[in-house]
């Protein structure tokens, strides 16, 4: 798609292409806030998730599928001609002691919150060269810290923070941007589904998905130039509370 931008000289149109976002984890949570936040600022938006909810026809594309099938995962992006954003923003987590840890939990974390990121980030680093882009990943604040309950999670998260620091300084000379995003807890998502807490919902102990949009947006409409390579997003107050079984 093009679209007229103006004109310099009389009679001359100056034509620019739509800049283009992959979002991964795009169909819910922080990744569909993304994703909507994007829209809203002209990109075109490659969503990648399971099962999109019906109010999301502002993506150009949406691919329903696991992120683990990666030959899957790489035919859908190659569809993109250019790229000037991935966000890795898919995330799985179980929590409670590490002893009790299934294999099939741990391989479904690896896969996602570490592997997958990977494979797409290095697929996709020449066109974000040619566009000189950028890679945002949606870590946690678990990477940071000690993880009690959250062993396998956090060091996942860690493993990305470690990432982005290190391909931000192989890449940057080469214009391309590396940012990780490190929100705290976070209502309405499906990150705590596996677990038998949740945000407090007393005000100030929970953020929104759109509040790490909001860390996005603020993020890519810097001056060329300058760069954030890292933030976190935290609710004011720290509290968690007991599902209702």
């Amino acid at each position: 798609m093009r679209i007229t931008v103006g004109a310099y000289r009389k009679g001359e149109d100056i034509h620019m292409e739509l800049k283009t976002a992959i979002v991964t984890g795009a169909s819910s949570g922080i990744g569909l806030a993304i994703s909507r936040m994007l829209s809203e600022e002209g990109y075109k938006v490659y969503g990648i998730g399971r099962t999109f909810p019906e109010d999301s026809d502002f993506f150009e594309k949406r691919f329903s599928l696991d992120i683990r099938e990666t030959d899957a995962l790489l035919r859908k992006v190659s569809e993109a001609e250019r790229v000037d954003l991935l966000v890795n923003a898919a995330g799985s987590a179980y929590y409670g002691l590490a002893e009790f840890n299934t294999p099939a939990q741990i391989q479904e974390m690896c896969r996602t919150d570490l592997e997958a990121p990977l494979i797409l980030t290095s697929a996709l680093l020449p066109k974000l060269k040619e566009t000189k882009g950028m890679v945002i990943n949606i870590a946690s604040v678990t990477s940071t810290r000690i993880n009690t309950h959250g062993a396998v999670y956090g060091a996942l998260k860690a493993g990305l923070r470690s990432y982005g620091r290190s391909l931000y300084e192989e890449v940057r000379k080469t214009g391309v941007r590396v940012v990780t995003v490190c929100p705290d807890l976070t209502a309405n998502t499906g990150l705590y589904r596996n677990a038998d807490f949740k945000p407090s919902a007393e005000d100030g102990c929970y953020l929104l998905p759109e509040d790490t949009a909001q860390c996005v947006k603020s993020v890519i409409n810097m001056r060329e130039g300058a760069a954030v390579t890292e933030v976190e997003v935290r609710p004011q107050f720290n509290r968690i509370e007991k599902k209702r079984n």
